[in-house]
């Protein structure tokens, strides 16, 4: 029978986890990826890490995410882990997208989910949590990709993806890659190495505006117009540059990584480009959770929800089947909590 969690490790992970079994003090950054509705996949499998794993931490650990992987993350870092998810997940699979489907009403629709993710006193608890520190990433638009015009960033995503297509050295022409983080500590990578990283720190101020930022998918949502304590300009979805993280984390642990996919795919115009793969140092250290393509190819459709199902699916099919999918990834998580339980990392970890 086919492990339906597999256990991917660059070979510096392996080796710690060769060398010590697999527990939570080997991390010190858990990475979290862009990817709409596919971050699904993941939330059963989200309880089974922080409900327990990270319950008992007291030093620092980095959550580093763009777009939907900020969003998980602004649950997890909630005093209860565990309730925040639930409300996240339950609030999403009764998502309906109601007519006219216009930016406005689809970025309304979003203010409305961080409210119920965040309750009262969320955002508060985030701040102040003893050992977890929220990274998100974003980025500002430069150029007529900053001025807000439909025609200008329509004009400038074309661009962006002609350039990017000979290289990703081209993407801060068209984009200024920016983090928020929590200033309790520094941030987990080096901000000059790769793409040049404008610091803004989190605040009550800023937390909303930045979790919407780093969702703002171009022409899906409202770009957001101004970020406190950031560069005056129109803040789009971290994705841009950062959809999968491929990124030079410098902490002494490891990074754990659950995924929806066995591929990291750099940057959203890199999705079509199948040999744009990350650097090879940047996951040395990594430990990458991700379905097995046997439990993926068992699900309704032979696949995990995208954003296309909301085009392709009629809604009450599309509730139905999102629905079935998630009860499905129980799975993930009791396959995770048992390698744990029973140490036997080593019979299913695999080189990343």
């Amino acid at each position: 029978m086919h492990h339906p969690l597999r256990f991917l490790a660059g070979p510096e992970a392996m080796a710690r986890i060769r060398a010590e079994g697999l527990h939570e003090d080997l991390f010190d950054v858990v990475a979290g990826a862009s990817g709409g509705p596919k971050w699904l996949a993941l939330t059963r499998l989200d309880r089974a890490v922080f409900g327990r794993w990270f319950g008992a931490r007291n030093r620092p650990l980095h959550l580093v995410g763009s777009s939907i992987g900020c969003w998980r993350f602004a649950c997890v870092a909630q005093d209860d882990p565990v309730a925040a998810c639930a409300r996240f997940e339950e609030e999403y699979l009764r998502y309906r997208v109601e007519a006219p489907v216009t930016a406005a009403r689809l970025t309304e629709d979003c203010r409305h989910l961080l409210r119920v993710i965040l309750g009262e006193h969320g955002a508060a608890e985030i701040l102040a949590h003893p050992a977890k520190r929220l990274s998100m990433l974003t980025v500002r638009g430069r150029g007529v990709m900053g001025r807000g015009h439909p025609a200008g960033l329509g004009a400038g995503l074309a661009a962006a993806a002609l350039a990017n297509a000979v290289s990703r050295h081209t993407l801060p022409l068209f984009f200024e890659r920016t983090l928020v983080h929590d200033a309790r500590s520094l941030p987990p990578f080096d901000l000059h190495t790769g793409f040049a990283t404008h610091a803004v720190p989190l605040t009550m101020g800023n937390l909303e505006a930045a979790l919407l930022a780093t969702g703002a998918v171009p022409f899906v949502f409202e770009p957001v117009a101004g970020l406190d304590g950031a560069k005056p300009g129109l803040y789009l979805d971290g994705g841009i540059m950062d959809y999968h993280l491929d990124i030079p984390f410098r902490t002494p642990g490891l990074v754990l990584y659950p995924h929806f996919s066995d591929r990291i795919v750099p940057g959203w115009f890199d999705k079509g480009l199948r040999w744009r793969r990350p650097d090879r140092r940047n996951v040395a250290r990594t430990l990458l959770l991700c379905p097995s393509r046997e439990f993926l190819a068992a699900l309704p459709h032979g696949k995990i929800p995208d954003r296309g199902d909301f085009k392709r699916i009629p809604t009450e099919e599309r509730l139905r089947y999102w629905k079935r999918v998630v009860d499905e990834t129980e799975r993930l998580a009791d396959a995770f909590r048992e390698v744990v339980e029973t140490g036997r990392i080593m019979d299913v970890v695999e080189a990343l």
